[in-house]
Order: C-alpha cells, then sequence, then structure tokens
C-alpha cells in the first residue's frame, strides 16, 4: 500500500487511490483559507487543491493543460490532488 506523506503526517492508502479523496478522508485537506469551503469538489476546475510533489513520481498527465495556466513557479512539480492517483509513496506539500 502506497504512503502518503504531508504536513508531517504519514497515511497509508489504496493503490490508485485518488489523493484528494484520501487527504480529506483522513482530516487533511490540500486546501488552505477559504479554499476549504469554496472549490470545485475535485472536478479539476479551480486548481485550489495544487500540491507539489517533493518525493515520488511526477508524472507527465493531463494536468498539464490546466497547470499551464497556474502561477506556480515549478509548476514541473505541482500536481491538482483532485486529478493525482497514488500509486507509490509520496511526500508532498504546498505549492
Amino acid at each position: 500500500m502506497p504512503e502518503i506523506t504531508y504536513d508531517g503526517e504519514t497515511i497509508e492508502c489504496a493503490d490508485g487511490a485518488n489523493l484528494r479523496s484520501v487527504l480529506l478522508d483522513n482530516g487533511l485537506s490540500p486546501h488552505t483559507g477559504i479554499t476549504k469551503r469554496i472549490n470545485c469538489g475535485g472536478n479539476a476546475t479551480c486548481g485550489t487543491c495544487a500540491v507539489r510533489i517533493t518525493e515520488g513520481p511526477v508524472r507527465a498527465d493531463e494536468q498539464a493543460t490546466r497547470l499551464s495556466i497556474a502561477t506556480h513557479d515549478d509548476k514541473e512539480e505541482v500536481r491538482l490532488a483532485c486529478q493525482y492517483a497514488v500509486t507509490e509513496d509520496i511526500v508532498i506539500e504546498q505549492p
């Protein structure tokens, strides 16, 4: 089972689990501030669940288009948690 390390906590999840769902189900959130309440609900339209992957696979995928308009300096390492399937251990942080 892959492990996710985020905000000082490590949690296990099923292989292929949705990163955003796993975080929220474990009392963690990829969202900050008001976006914890106001977001697209995991539909990949708002970008508020973006996380930086500091260790583990950063796959090129369909998120490239949505992230191309993001303001993050390190877009290569940033992925939307709502679109990321966890298949290996990862360490993430807020971008």
